[in-house]
């Protein structure tokens, strides 16, 4: 979470949201007002964001949301209500279930993480949702542009595979993107402003 907030730190001043925060790992990294919601883990306010956010808006300068869409059932009203806070920016991540590794885990028939399967007792870190690249690309930009945002800053995230094979696979997909993308993209980040702040 670390790099994530060094990647980002221009966005991570004056009042910030974070959505789904955990452990609140970002807060040390911001320069202003930190508050963290989440349902579980260690937030200042208890929030299932499945019911919406308690604030008006245009509360925050940025809203954050790492890796929390895909756990939800409405990731729809949940973006809606990350971007109805906001009064600046929008900062979104998302995986890439379509990246190689991944499919060959899912094809040889490999655990893929505990956060997808039938487990025998629920757990509430779970993905729900399936989706490649482009779809996330897309959903984050068209439902950024329904919310009156514009996405300004994309990050497309590759692991850092250490054995020799992975690390071959990955570097010749860093080679063949955006064409192969959707095979070597593990993660995409994305920062969106609200379109009248652009102008």
């Amino acid at each position: 979470m670390i790099e994530v907030a060094h990647l980002f730190s221009d966005y991570l001043k004056g009042d910030v949201l974070d959505v789904g925060c955990d452990a609140k790992y970002l807060s040390s990294s911001v320069q202003g007002r930190y508050i963290g919601v989440d349902f579980a883990g260690v937030p200042d306010i208890a929030v299932n964001i499945e019911t919406g956010l308690p604030f008006h808006d245009k509360t925050f300068d940025t809203v954050i949301a790492f890796d929390v869409l895909e756990h939800l059932d409405s990731p729809h009203f949940a973006f809606d209500e990350i971007c109805r806070t906001s009064r600046s920016f929008v900062i979104v991540g998302l995986p890439n279930a379509y990246e190689w590794h991944f499919r060959l885990l899912f094809l040889l028939g490999k655990n893929l993480g505990g956060k997808y399967g039938l487990p025998l007792e629920p757990i509430h870190d779970r993905h729900k949702w399936l989706f490649s690249l482009r779809e996330a690309v897309d959903f984050v930009k068209q439902r950024g542009n329904k919310n009156c945002f514009e996405v300004v800053d994309e990050i497309f995230a590759y692991y850092g595979y250490k054995r020799f094979f992975p690390k071959v696979v990955s570097a010749i997909g860093r080679i063949m993107t955006p064409s192969g993308a959707s095979l070597f993209v593990y993660h995409y980040w994305a920062v969106l402003q609200r379109a009248s702040k652009i102008r």
